[in-house]
């Protein structure tokens, strides 16, 4: 049977440009309302370029170095450029600092854990 009345069929709730009782879109009023945000491209040594998003910064606000969202490495926003960090102790990624809280036994009991958990779920 085919409703050809309903003007709303097939749209979401907030998805069209509702006016309010003043006139004004509700959709310009959330652009308005939204903070600007910059979009930083960061690369590692080997070549992964990372882009977080920041709220709207000065150059002297943005940080130069970021992690590297596909090995964890130190990032900075030149591409090819070795960093200098600061501080004694070499960049460790995060991997490296759970295998320091835990010994390969602990690490395999936890495994073993999640993974009977998982199991457990998808057999029910």
């Amino acid at each position: 049977m085919v409703n050809a009345g309903h003007a709303f069929k097939g749209t979401r709730i907030g998805s069209g440009s509702s006016t309010q009782a003043s006139g004004r879109h509700l959709d310009a009023e959330r652009r308005q309302s939204a903070a600007e945000r910059t979009v930083v491209s960061y690369w590692c040594l080997d070549g992964h370029e990372t882009r977080p998003t920041f709220a709207k910064l000065s150059d002297a606000e943005i940080p130069e170095v970021w992690e590297c969202g596909r090995c964890g490495r130190p990032a900075g926003r030149s591409p090819g450029v070795e960093l200098n960090i600061d501080g004694d102790e070499p960049f460790k990624s995060h991997l490296q600092y759970v295998k320091e809280r835990r010994t390969e036994a602990e690490a395999a009991r936890v495994l073993e854990e999640a993974l009977a958990q998982v199991r457990q779920r998808h057999s029910v």
